[in-house]
């Protein structure tokens, strides 16, 4: 390979590393400490989601019901958000938490449910996917 080659593939390395470092290439780049002051941290919940159902009415989902499981070794609670894409229709589009529920306490290594009824009914033939939250409460 030719030096021009190898110079130039340097200098992207060190292009892309610098601005993957939240730098520019004018200033010098600074390690982001994750976990300080100037960022957020969202512990991980202590639970898996072992199971959705939707339910249906005629050619709709109107709610489905999440099963959570306790993994930790006292007890919870969770809230669970929902958001399912149906073709064109995405449920809870304007960020509220109407597509979300509160489980009740579930105990240590225990299991829990919860319904989720959708503000927005989605067509069942056209679902593309459903992202699915779990953010420990209590």
């Amino acid at each position: 390979m030719s030096l021009k080659i190898i110079f130039f593939v340097g200098i992207m390395i060190i292009a892309v590393s610098a601005i993957g470092l939240g730098a520019n290439l004018n200033t010098s780049s600074l390690i982001n400490k994750i976990g300080g002051d100037d960022n957020i941290s969202i512990a991980l919940t202590d639970a898996d989601i072992t199971n959705m159902v939707h339910s249906t009415s005629g050619s709709n989902i109107d709610s489905s019901t999440i099963t959570v499981r306790n993994t930790d070794s006292v007890s919870h609670s969770y809230q669970i958000c929902v958001i399912t894409k149906a073709g064109a229709s995405i449920s809870d589009t304007v960020g509220t938490t109407s597509d979300c529920t509160i489980t009740p306490l579930i105990s240590s290594s225990s299991t829990g449910s919860a319904v989720i009824t959708f503000t927005t009914p989605l067509s069942k033939t056209s679902v593309d996917f459903a992202n699915i939250s779990i953010q420990e409460i209590s």
